[in-house]
């Protein structure tokens, strides 16, 4: 005589939103690694050097081109990689526009900023129809840029430089503060998230990221591949020459040797924030993130050395290189396992 015994029912499997604490602590670090990384580093400094958190301090961080013009040009860039392309020519349109504003400066602030940004939009238009109309290589046609651009501030500041009074109102506007936010944070700001809203809430962020991720594709669904290309270089262009202008406000003269190696220095926010060099995948916040954490390992180390620990600045590029490339090693490895993690559905 056999007997049969009930067993009880498998349970479903917990939905995929479900976990502990830390589980989706872990799911947003490894979402987001760059946040995370940033605010893992200000909490390390808060608690190593508290003293840095200081006003004199925070003022220079949030007003300082690491970041205001370092992070405009991060964000046009943002576009082009997102397309599928590479912008080179960044720090030349930034220079170049900054001898621009010196130049027009008897003119008035206004008139000033409107030239930086208009031989901004110039280069970019130009860079946008070599590659979206004429089919060149980015890479080759920025670098070209840059090249020429660099030369031309040369010669329009006469081997020399471009000085400003400290009185001109575009110096007057960068060094205003509301409390201890800089106005030129402010105004940073409001256009990172006005890029950040053009490119996740609107049909243009979303045909840029449809261009970059396959254009044969993109173009078969009707789009124009060769206009929206021209129109991310165009963002670019005007953004960086923005830079230019604030970086003449924050300098008062415009250099032409200024600003060396910050196109790369761009670049690398952009890839930092999780932005594919082949395109088809970005973040404007994140691009920021990026920035961000560069700009305070910058003033980490130039706050050291104002302590009296004398860091030479070949040594800083070699702590600035390693840290990139550590913050990269971490990202992809965060990617790995968030991409070879188990999914598990509701049933």
């Amino acid at each position: 005589m056999s007997t049969s015994q009930t067993l009880p029912a498998p349970a479903a499997p917990a939905p995929s939103g479900t976990g502990g604490p830390a589980r989706r602590a872990w799911r947003a670090v490894t979402s987001r690694p760059t946040t995370a990384i940033l605010a893992g580093v200000l909490a390390l400094v808060a608690v190593v050097m508290p003293q840095f958190y200081n006003p004199y301090n925070v003022v220079a961080m949030l007003g300082s081109q690491d970041l205001v013009c370092i992070g405009l040009m991060a964000i046009g860039a943002t576009f082009v990689i997102s397309a599928g392309e590479m912008d080179l020519s960044l720090a030349g349109v930034c220079v170049a526009s900054s001898i621009v504003a010196g130049l027009l400066a008897p003119q008035g602030g206004l008139v000033a900023v409107a030239g930086a940004v208009g031989l901004g939009l110039v280069a970019g238009l130009v860079n946008g129809l070599l590659v979206g109309r004429l089919g060149l290589p980015s890479f080759i046609v920025t670098l070209a840029m840059l090249m020429a651009l660099r030369g031309l501030s040369l010669i329009m500041a006469g081997n020399g430089r471009v000085p400003v009074d400290r009185g001109f109102g575009l110096v007057t506007f960068y060094n205003t503060r509301i409390g201890l936010v800089p106005l030129v944070f402010v105004v940073f700001a409001l256009i990172a998230v006005l890029a950040s809203l053009a490119y996740t809430r609107t049909s243009f962020g979303t045909h840029v990221l449809a261009v970059g991720g396959d254009r044969r594709s993109a173009e078969m669904m009707g789009l124009r591949a060769g206009r929206i290309q021209i129109a991310v270089f165009v963002v670019s262009g005007a953004l960086s020459g923005l830079a230019g202008a604030f970086l003449l406000a924050k300098t008062t003269t415009g250099n032409p040797l200024e600003a060396q190696g910050w196109e790369l220095t761009a670049i690398a926010a952009v890839v930092l924030g999780g932005t594919l060099l082949s395109g088809g995948r970005g973040s404007v916040s994140a691009t920021i993130s990026g920035v961000a954490l560069l700009a305070i390992v910058f003033q980490i180390l130039n706050y050291v050395n104002g302590m009296g620990l004398e860091i030479n600045t070949y040594l800083q590029n070699v702590i600035r290189g390693l840290f990139i490339l550590a913050v990269v090693v971490i990202q992809a490895i965060a990617l790995r396992r968030r991409s070879s993690a188990p999914r598990v559905r509701a049933a």
